[in-house]
């Protein structure tokens, strides 16, 4: 199947497709560690960020793989949703853990660019299919669209496995943000657009 854009009715599947590629993810694993909570915190908050993404950005998907794009100069979380992610995190991991989570990933974005940009928001390629050139092949329209409009581009990974994947395509780690207990590290990246 072809990577296409995803539409509403597809939020569960592209949420279900986050929750399985990011099983083993550092940071998520680092706010709920509990394999028997891990599922409903991950189906929680995967399906709160699809949902956004579908109102804000564009999200495409194949069987294999899902990613959300942020349009330049669009805000993707207001103080409406803010509240809505601490409540998650707090049902899920508790109070100083969702305080401590949002802490962390404030302290990241406060390295984004202040010029436009397309931000990456998620990619997660499903376990059985990664390391087979999957996220290659999803992230390549998004930069092929960056570098035509001449806009950079951002992420932030919360695992360290992928810096390399991230490099090959252009991306430059801009900081190491420790979570507060220094048990794991988000990292902006930063990429400029290629000729």
């Amino acid at each position: 199947m072809a990577l296409r854009q995803a539409r509403r009715a597809d939020l569960a599947q592209v949420a279900d497709i986050w929750v399985d590629a990011f099983a083993a993810d550092p940071y998520h694993r680092w706010v709920q560690p509990d394999d028997a909570r891990w599922a409903a915190y991950a189906t929680a908050w995967m399906t709160f960020i699809a949902g956004l993404a579908f109102e804000r950005g564009h999200t495409f998907l194949d069987e294999r793989a899902a990613i959300a794009w942020i349009a330049p100069d669009l805000e993707f979380i207001g103080p409406d949703e803010l509240d809505h992610a601490r409540r998650i995190l707090a049902t899920h991991a508790g109070d100083a853990r969702a305080d401590d989570a949002l802490a962390t990933y404030a302290e990241a974005r406060g390295h984004a660019l202040d010029d436009s940009h397309w931000t990456l928001l998620y990619l997660g390629v499903r376990a059985a299919a990664q390391g087979h050139g999957v996220g290659a092949e999803v992230i390549a329209p998004g930069l092929a669209a960056c570098d035509r409009d001449g806009f950079p581009c951002a992420l932030i990974s919360t695992n360290a496995r992928n810096l390399a994947f991230y490099e090959r395509h252009g991306f430059t780690v801009v900081a190491e943000v420790a979570t507060p207990d220094g048990a794991t590290h988000l990292r902006p990246m930063l990429r400029t657009p290629r000729p």
